[in-house]
């Protein structure tokens, strides 16, 4: 999402106060299991985007048909009509996408929302993609493991990138880093964590075959504002 000029206050009370018992009625109704607000953060008014709604879904069929609540029926007693037309002035619909998470380290399940992700854009040549997810499966993982139990990271997680997709584009995966609080960011010692999940391995090597495997396109920081479970 992109704000309007002067209008991003209004789109973060409308995504909250309205948006958010909607998609509260589709978790209840078994459509999406959770829906995320985020700010992205150090954006100027040249960035193409400033913020994101996130919506997460643990069925592929339900994505067939996967808005069937009517945001009349949560909100009576609102003009809807007068509410759509607002959030159009409010923001920019900017872009879409369709991700499957290829691979994780799960965060305990007491742990709280992390406040803040990296998102992190990967290019992967064309026939690259099992080097890849390789990588990040047997190099990677264990490192963020040694991350989480060191407690600079909250959690971890690979995304293909579905729809739109193909090789000329921007991106084909993303990476998300997650941390329970700002102060985390910055924090990791790779050298440490790499000794400790690859002992045999040095890092030039972990570099080497990292960097062959895809390009690092951008790094994002999101913190989020709201969410629905």
């Amino acid at each position: 999402m992109k704000t309007k000029p002067g209008k991003e206050w209004n789109y973060v009370e409308l995504e909250r106060n309205f948006w958010k018992p909607v998609h509260q009625q589709r978790i209840k109704n078994g459509e999406i299991i959770a829906w995320q607000l985020y700010h992205i953060r150090y954006t100027g008014a040249s960035d193409p985007y400033n913020y994101a709604t996130v919506t997460i879904f643990n069925d592929p069929e339900k994505l067939e048909n996967p808005w069937t609540v009517d945001p009349m029926t949560v909100h009576p007693d609102k003009d809807i009509e007068s509410i759509y037309e607002e959030t159009e002035e409010s923001r920019e619909l900017v872009i879409t996408n369709l991700l499957l998470r290829e691979n994780y380290v799960q965060m305990p399940q007491d742990a709280p929302d992390p406040k803040f992700i990296e998102v992190d854009y990967m290019k992967v040549e064309q026939g690259k993609d099992g080097a890849y997810l390789n990588v990040e499966d047997k190099v990677w993982k264990p490192i963020h493991q040694q991350f989480i139990n060191a407690g600079t990271r909250a959690g971890w997680s690979v995304w293909g990138r579905i729809y739109p997709s193909g090789y000329g584009l921007d991106y084909q995966y993303l990476t998300v880093n997650d941390f329970a609080e700002f102060s985390q960011i910055g924090k990791a010692d790779y050298v440490a964590a790499a000794k400790a999940a690859h002992p045999k391995e040095d890092m030039d090597t972990i570099g080497k075959e990292t960097n062959n495997s895809r390009e690092l396109v951008k790094s994002e920081l999101w913190e989020l504002l709201d969410v629905a479970y």
